[in-house]
């Protein structure tokens, strides 16, 4: 178990990350300067916290009370850098062979050319950095980053270079890695698809603070504030009165729209006459009828066409200008048109409800 709980004063606020990760992949997600990039420096030995603790199973890497701190080589950490870090004057083999010194010549060579097998990438090894393409470049970082042997493998956007079809190629090669390599891997994003393919655990900062942390799915379908459904896509933010509260399901009502149904888990939490927050997702919004309850007819305001589908923007067809729905579709028959009527269904196991309406 890797356990993480520090504290950083950076300049424009203090980093404090705290979480667990056993043996799966975890994406930090948010936007740029939020402290991502500090916190994988911080378990890597490279920048040192204020106070706290970063521990692997029995063994303490660094504990401010205790005036505990490993050196970088001491923790075992591979780590792959957003630019790569390839040192441009040494071949594929020597740069995957670097972080090796000090082992037998038999060992290193070993150790090397079954990193490069793996990875697909031995014909490279006598190449050097300039001669590799983007993605090239990104394996032989990641075969250095594993040649080591480590305990916990760190990647630090290293896709966000790449063209799509590259990336959505190495993205493959990523989760195949967990076939062989049995360690804990944090990896940094600020894109919600890619954290969301890649991990089974995520974890939502802002501004150094983690806005919520766990499986994957529960962030997604229930997110803990109006912020964290923001930085994870849920543009549909409907404020709302509880109505009526049941067994399965809450009912909220919303005004310009009409009465929502909601399942929700967290039924203990709500009570009647509480405002609170009903989001859902654009691609969760159906554009047909489906059943009685959660439909409404609505008009197109604006259509933006994809390669795949289209956006929709929607408003009550009733005329009411200060509540707006964001809809996706994928499918490229019959398109609607701006000005059109149509009917929106928002299935309740798609809403969620969120008691922060801040």
């Amino acid at each position: 178990m890797l356990v993480i709980d520090i504290k950083k004063r950076l300049p424009e606020f203090q980093l404090e990350a705290s979480f667990q990760l056993n043996r799966e992949i975890m994406a930090i997600l948010g936007p740029s300067g939020c402290g991502k990039t500090m916190t994988l420096k911080c378990i890597a030995g490279l920048e040192k916290p204020d106070q706290g603790s970063i521990g692997l199973d029995d063994r303490t890497w660094f504990s401010s009370e205790q005036r505990i701190d490993l050196s970088a080589r001491e923790r075992r950490v591979g780590f792959v850098f957003q630019n790569y870090a390839l040192f441009p004057h040494m071949s594929v083999f020597d740069n995957v062979a670097f972080g090796l010194r000090g082992l037998p010549a038999g060992e290193i060579q070993d150790r090397v050319n079954r990193t490069l097998n793996k990875l697909g990438i031995i014909k490279l090894a006598s190449r050097f950095p300039t001669r590799l393409s983007g993605g090239q470049q990104q394996r032989v970082a990641l075969a250095r980053a594993l040649a080591g042997g480590p305990e916990v493998l760190l990647l630090d956007e290293p896709f966000s270079a790449l063209d799509s079809m590259v990336k959505r190629h190495l993205e493959d090669e990523l989760l195949r890695l967990q076939d062989y390599y049995q360690g804990h891997i944090l990896y940094v994003t600020h894109n919600l698809e890619e954290a969301y393919r890649l991990s089974s655990r995520m974890a939502i900062y802002e501004a150094g603070k983690i806005l919520q942390q766990g499986v994957r799915q529960e962030i997604i379908q229930r997110p803990a504030s109006r912020r964290v459904a923001v930085l994870t896509g849920a543009r549909n933010l409907i404020t709302g009165v509880i109505t009526s509260v049941e067994d399965e399901q809450v009912q909220v009502e919303v005004k310009e729209l009409g009465s929502l149904w909601i399942e929700h888990s967290g039924k203990a939490q709500c009570q009647i006459g509480q405002s609170v927050t009903v989001g859902i997702r654009p691609g969760h919004i159906q554009l047909e009828q489906r059943e009685p309850r959660n439909c409404f007819t609505m008009t197109v305001t604006d259509v933006v066409e994809e390669v795949a589908g289209s956006t929709y923007r929607l408003r009550p067809a009733s005329g009411g200008t200060r509540l707006n729905l964001e809809a996706r579709s994928m499918s490229s028959a019959d398109r609607l048109r701006n000005g059109e009527p149509c009917e929106v269904y928002l299935p309740s196991s798609r809403l969620f409800i969120i008691h922060d309406i801040k």
